[in-house]
């Protein structure tokens, strides 16, 4: 009975595949997204790594439909302001480059402004409070910074890239606000200098590159231990996102981790190994840790965040 079951179960996979599969329909990205995420599932349920503690249920909040659905209902009108566009959502006033893609921009803001959002970092165990000192690693435009600000004692961000930084400084001008420190440089799992460059059409795609590509900018490389050396108030909340680079950048801050604990909200997503290293890295400083979100990448399932305090 169990394999007729099963058989039936496999049938109606492929029928219901077979039925998505068209060549011609405005949703045909979507469609091709389901089919890899209907595909991968089976895999999910057989992980046995930490991945596996992670509730199935985020499996229907996928942080593309989520972005998607806000970049829909919940676009408002964009004005010029100088090399800047400026939205105003919600009562908070945002800024984006003007000659970037303005999609990437609302899938930022509705990272950080949908309450279940796989990607939104003020979440659970590790929510911000008014005590809270606040490290941004990968500020990027600043959203979350300008959004966080008046809910803590303070904030520092880390963003390596020229133009961020001066749109960093105009939004908190605009919004009235004290603009927090700014960090020029990457964090990494020891010093040096590394090369940075600038997606001109996403900026929170911009990346390390081994090489000197053309327009890329040799910018210092710090290790987390030794930048929280020289600052007075220890950050108590960390947010991180940095493109795949988050391993070597808490790799580089164990002896801060170790001893002041501090809140953690880490992005796990560009990386196949990056939820269990992480996991195995945290877990043995002493930390607890929860992973929120999965994102399917090509038939396989990543964790999108971890959480740790």
């Amino acid at each position: 009975m169990r394999r007729v079951r099963r058989a039936i179960r496999s049938r109606f996979c492929v029928v219901f595949l077979s039925w998505l599969d068209v060549d011609s329909s405005p949703m045909r990205k979507e469609i091709v997204a389901l089919k890899q995420r209907i595909l991968a599932f089976p895999r999910l349920l057989r992980t046995r790594g930490p991945e596996k503690d992670v509730p199935k249920r985020w499996v229907l909040y996928a942080p593309g439909l989520l972005s998607r659905w806000f970049s829909i209902f919940r676009r408002r009108p964009l004005r010029e302001h100088g090399e800047f566009v400026r939205a105003d959502v919600g009562g908070q006033l945002f800024l984006w480059p003007r000659n970037c893609a303005i999609r990437p921009f609302w899938f930022h803001l509705s990272e950080i402004l949908i309450a279940n959002h796989p990607h939104q970092y003020n979440y659970g165990p590790t929510k911000i409070g008014p005590e809270d000192v606040v490290l941004d690693i990968g500020a990027c435009e600043g959203s979350f910074s300008a959004l966080v600000t008046a809910r803590c004692k303070r904030v520092v961000v880390v963003e390596p890239s020229p133009s961020m930084c001066r749109l960093i400084e105009e939004l908190f001008r605009l919004r009235k606000e004290r603009c927090p420190q700014i960090l020029r440089c990457l964090l990494g799992s020891a010093p040096g200098s590394a090369f940075f460059l600038e997606d001109a059409d996403n900026p929170g795609a911009s990346r390390i590159t081994a090489d000197p590509a053309p327009g890329a900018l040799e910018v210092p490389v710090r290790t987390l231990d030794e930048l929280v050396k020289t600052m007075e108030d220890k950050p108590t909340f960390i947010k991180c996102d940095a493109e795949g680079a988050e391993m070597e950048i808490f790799s580089g801050g164990k002896e801060f981790l170790k001893e002041f604990h501090p809140k953690l909200a880490i992005t796990t997503y560009h990386n196949d190994r990056d939820y269990a290293d992480l996991h195995g890295l945290l877990t043995g400083l002493g930390y607890r840790v929860m992973g929120k979100g999965l994102q399917c990448h090509h038939q396989r399932y990543r964790v999108v965040m971890i959480h740790a305090w």
